[in-house]
């Protein structure tokens, strides 16, 4: 958990994080502000995320190794955990949630390889 705030802390952009697998299985990290914020939205939002990590379970044995959608304002990236059905994944909500995305994916990528070391 404390790897996941330290991640959304260094990025204003990113709202909350995650590290799940196919079902949303895992550690979440969302403040209440998200909470609030996505609860209208959820259900869409969070089959989306779903969709996601079923291609990650399909798709990381050959190789995947990130994903990044936008829907309903926010963006989406996932990081996977190699070769696995799990993922360390964020929210962006941002006017341009593309700015930055480069930074935003090497940090989490750093803080992946930080999860499977601890």
């Amino acid at each position: 958990m404390a790897l996941l705030k330290e991640l959304k802390e260094r990025h204003t952009q990113i709202k909350a994080c995650m590290v799940a697998k196919r079902g949303l299985e895992g550690l979440i990290m969302f403040p209440e502000t998200f909470k609030e914020e996505v609860s209208g939205i959820w259900t869409p939002l969070s089959k989306d995320l779903n969709d996601m990590l079923l291609m990650v379970a399909k798709y990381s044995s050959v190789g995947l190794n990130r994903i990044y959608t936008e829907l309903l304002g926010y963006g989406v990236a996932l990081v996977v955990l190699s070769m696995s059905d799990t993922a360390l994944i964020v929210f962006i909500k941002d006017d341009n949630p593309l700015q930055g995305l480069d930074a935003i994916i090497a940090d989490m990528e750093q803080t992946r390889d930080r999860l499977v070391t601890a």
